[in-house]
């Protein structure tokens, strides 16, 4: 059998260390990349059950439901723009098509006025009559958003954060959304119960959270009765994917921080260093702020994430590569200068050696002393006694 643990040892022993460094790294590889798939995936579960949860929300009730989609958040400008979709429920439904798997609502049967947050004009109108109808043949539908679908403008929360910015917290900050709908029959003061409001899914790496869903009173158009309206509380934030991103970013900024950290520790301690070391502190100056530039919408320079991260790393990093330069580059050319210096001397010295030993050397050849008799023409008295080394 191929699964046999001998089958396994066997081809365990077959292959180099190498190559099993190398296989576990793409194992690893893979795990990650699939955990990451998996957190993303796991966020879209919300979409896929709304129809049940509106479903739960509406059953046995007759009135009109808004989903919407946040297709752009404007942090900068505390601004989004949703775009919601008007359905029908009950008794003002048409069941003639299914929206996110719901089996009560539908389009609605009647035109009915939508009014978002106060406001005095309609924000958007369904009208039946402009909807696409279709016979039993068609095999597929139009849908045409704009005949089904309305745009609003909303507000975000303005709030400090520790006496911050709530840009500050970065990529943990959060932003709260209000929103009050009430609706009315087309062109009439008579009001239709708004029972579910819902944003659907994220959209711009922003996720949408619930936190409140209320029936509330206000004013007919008119100001002559009081109605119900729905109001909603929304918390966005940003999708733990872009979270995970942007903190494995930071460490790993952190990782090569502390990389050029150690390489100038050891230069001070006297480890013997290359002029190729050289390089490695000069990358990391110029990868810092291109890994931040990675960040997920990040906003501009001066978040917390940057005032113990991105700027510690470049200040840290730049007097280490100082250092290094100063005690690597310049203490590598003096030690080369000294070490000429003493080939030079150890060669003066050479030839200071040979000269003694060559003069030792003459002072221990034999003297030959020869004595001179005076010639017939000189001084009889006088002697010429002479020496002299033979070489």
């Amino acid at each position: 059998m191929l699964c046999t643990p001998s089958f396994f040892s066997c081809c365990v022993g077959r292959t180099s260390r190498r190559t099993r460094v190398f296989l576990c790294a793409v194992a690893a590889t893979l795990l990650l990349g699939g955990a990451l798939t998996t957190i993303f995936l796991r966020w879209g579960v919300l979409r896929v059950n709304l129809g049940s949860t509106i479903d739960d929300v509406a059953s046995g009730k007759d009135g009109v439901a808004l989903v919407g989609h946040a297709y752009n958040i404007d942090v900068a400008a505390r601004q989004v723009q949703m775009s919601w979709l008007m359905l029908g429920w009950g008794s003002l439904a048409l069941h003639t098509r299914k929206y996110y798997a719901s089996k009560t609502c539908g389009t609605a049967n009647v035109a009915i006025d939508f009014y978002a947050d106060g406001a005095t004009n309609s924000n958007g109108t369904f009208d039946p009559a402009a909807t696409l109808w279709f016979d039993n043949n068609t095999v597929s539908e139009f849908y045409v958003q704009a005949s089904v679908e309305f745009q609003t403008e909303h507000l975000l929360e303005v709030n400090g954060w520790h006496g911050q910015d709530q840009q500050f917290a970065y990529p943990f900050d959060y932003y709260f959304i209000d929103a009050v709908f009430k609706a009315f029959f087309s062109g009439t003061n008579v009001s239709v119960p708004v029972l579910v409001i819902r944003i659907a899914d994220a959209t711009s790496g922003w996720q949408p959270i619930l936190k409140r869903d209320e029936d509330v009173h206000t004013l007919s158009l008119n100001g002559s009765q009081p109605i119900h309206a729905r109001a909603v509380k929304y918390l966005f934030q940003r999708v733990p994917l872009s979270q995970v991103f942007v903190i494995v970013l930071f460490v790993v900024d952190w990782l090569l921080t502390g990389v050029v950290l150690y390489i100038a520790v050891s230069a001070y301690d006297g480890v013997p260093m290359s002029e190729g070391v050289l390089i490695l502190p000069v990358s990391v100056i110029l990868t810092i702020p291109a890994l931040r530039a990675l960040w997920v919408d990040a906003p501009g320079f001066g978040l917390l994430l940057n005032a113990c991260g991105a700027f510690l790393q470049m200040v840290i990093v730049s007097l280490a590569s100082l250092y290094l330069v100063v005690n690597v580059g310049l203490r590598r050319k003096q030690a080369a200068q000294q070490e000429q210096d003493a080939k030079t001397a150890a060669a003066a010295a050479a030839r200071v050696e040979l000269d003694v030993e060559k003069e030792a050397d003459t002072a221990a050849l034999p003297v030959l002393e020869y004595q001179w008799h005076p010639h017939s023409d000189s001084d009889d008295n006088m002697y010429v006694n002479q020496s002299f080394v033979v070489s």
